[in-house]
């Protein structure tokens, strides 16, 4: 091997060593399958929100998975539980967003509408959450971790 084609060989390995694989644009650098404690922040100290349970999967890029939330009164210490899908699922690098939509727990009613935003680092993800409900928005922090499997 002459040394031009040795030099060319040597580059074009290092060039692979050094660079490695690579994502696509958009493909997703963080997996978030798996359960989350969602809690939804409040600046009122004696609220106490109830959690919630996010379980997500990442597919094939595809980011699907249910909300489950306290979906009514506490009867003799109990409540019950909703279990309902997010749709419009995303990820990006270590952004997440998804939506949420639920019935109202009393009565009739338009249902309300929240939109999740939020960072993943590790295992918490911090974001805001934009609820609207009868032509009103609110927006809120929200956190979660995930929870050992």
């Amino acid at each position: 091997m002459k040394p031009r084609q040795r030099v060319a060989l040597t580059m074009a390995l290092l060039g692979l060593v050094v660079t490695g694989p690579t994502l696509k644009a958009g493909e997703p650098t963080i997996n978030p399958t798996g359960r989350w404690k969602v809690i939804l922040l409040s600046t009122n100290a004696q609220a106490r929100p109830a959690p919630q349970t996010l379980k997500l999967k990442l597919d094939s890029g595809t980011l699907t998975g249910t909300l489950s939330y306290y979906s009514g009164p506490v009867v003799n210490g109990k409540a019950p539980v909703s279990e309902l899908p997010i749709t419009a699922a995303r990820i990006q690098g270590n952004g997440i967003s998804f939506r949420f939509t639920h019935p109202p727990a009393y009565g009739k009613g338009p249902n309300a509408n929240y939109t999740y935003q939020g960072k993943i680092s590790g295992n918490t993800i911090k974001g805001t959450v934009t609820t609207e409900w009868m032509e009103h928005t609110s927006t809120k922090d929200w956190q979660a971790e995930r929870l050992k499997e």
